[in-house]
């Protein structure tokens, strides 16, 4: 019975299909194939290279130019000197005379290092700000040849100076200021009695002071302005009263040690206002670094009284005669400690006293004219650029 329904189940399917009974409705035709994916629009970036080191910073550095620079000295390398400037670094020594080029750098060393072939330098004391360093050094040499129209000696010289330069952003000297005994150095290259001693060269390495910056500093470059406007007062005792009880300042163009205490100050404050009875200060620049204010100024007026047992008063104008004072105060504003740089020369030569060729020396001058070298000589110097002679 089963098997005959399933015939005919069967056989009904067959007659339906043969019959055009309707088929399943047809499938929906498949989704078209998406886009082909295309380029951005905006291209990504090309790799680029990575950015240039940052430059390290000036205060990091000047020591590193001033360390090469004294490094070429001691090794006479007038090239790697001068390497050391920009190529139009003016250089300008006060009483010596100035330079404006790499050139002109390269060339003073080279006949330095001819003229003293043992010369050496080393630095004391070193304040840095900003893209300035002031730098405090002690040289010595023997003059075994003939330098700057000056014959050799065969003496030996030496002495103190200051250089206060400013540098680009590369670090390299870009100007330079220089402060000298050039007086001193021609006695010593002279054999006269009475020159300056020879400095023994020192060994340690220099003091190092970097400017912190704040109103500290700043007032201590109001201090060094204050004490520029007292002296041009003409009052002694207002002067003296700037300094502690027990301050000592010494005097780079003096000959002697420093002077101490309250009664040798007053005698040489005293002294110097009989011999610049109208003297006007002018600061032309000033920094206060780590506990220290350095001030660059000049001084004119009328060298009316002497200045030491060999340089007579000769009533002459002074004019912009260069000075440059590093000074340490007290806690309470008053001068403790003074060092004052200058080259007697340059004073000398506009008051006549400094002998020239074919000139006769000043009325009350003939001391100094006979101890003094032909104008323009050079004082040699040491650690950076020294200018030779204006010509």
């Amino acid at each position: 019975m089963r098997t005959k329904i399933v015939a005919a189940l069967i056989t009904a399917s067959l007659a339906l299909a043969a019959c055009g009974g309707e088929a399943p409705p047809p499938q929906p035709p498949p989704a078209p194939p998406p886009p082909p994916t295309t380029a951005s629009a905006t291209a990504p970036p090309a790799p680029t290279a990575p950015p240039p080191p940052a430059k390290p910073a000036l205060s990091e550095v000047i020591p590193q130019t001033l360390k090469g620079q004294a490094d070429a000295f001691n090794a006479h390398d007038a090239q790697k000197m001068a390497s050391y400037f920009t190529d139009d670094a003016t250089s300008i020594a006060y009483g010596e005379g100035e330079t404006h080029s790499k050139g002109d750098v390269q060339g003073y060393y080279t006949d330095l290092f001819t003229g003293f072939p043992d010369i050496k330098t080393a630095a004391t004391r070193i304040w840095i700000k900003d893209n300035v360093a002031i730098m405090e050094l002690t040289w010595t040499g023997t003059f075994t040849a003939d330098f700057k129209g000056m014959k050799a000696t065969n003496k030996p010289v030496g002495g103190q100076r200051v250089h206060i330069m400013w540098f680009n952003d590369d670090g390299l000297v870009k100007e330079i200021h220089q402060y000298a005994d050039g007086a001193g150095v021609m006695a010593q290259i002279a054999g006269k009695k009475g020159a300056p001693a020879v400095p023994a060269l020192p060994t340690n390495p220099p003091q190092v002071h970097v400017a912190k910056g704040g109103p500290d500093e700043d007032k201590l470059v109001d201090l060094a302005k204050a004490t520029d406007d007292a002296f041009s007062k003409d009052d002694a005792k207002a002067a003296q009263a700037l300094y502690a009880d027990d301050a000592d300042v010494w005097l780079s163009f003096g000959g002697g040690p420093a002077m101490k205490g309250k009664k040798e100050l007053a005698k040489g404050l005293t002294d110097w206002f009989k011999s610049f009875p109208d003297q006007k200060w002018t600061v032309t620049n000033a920094w206060g670094i780590d506990g220290f204010a350095i001030v660059e100024h000049t001084l004119s007026g009328t060298q009316k009284g002497a200045l030491g047992p060999f340089l007579p008063g000769t009533n002459k104008p002074v004019t912009n005669w260069h000075f440059v004072d590093i000074i340490q105060p007290t806690a309470d504003g008053k001068l403790q400690h003074g060092w004052i740089y200058s080259n007697l020369l340059e004073m000398m030569a506009q008051t006549g006293a400094l002998k020239k060729q074919g000139d006769k020396p000043a009325a009350g001058a003939k001391a100094a004219a006979k101890s003094a070298p032909p104008a323009g000589a050079a004082a040699p110097a040491g650690g950076a650029a020294a200018a030779p002679a204006k010509k």
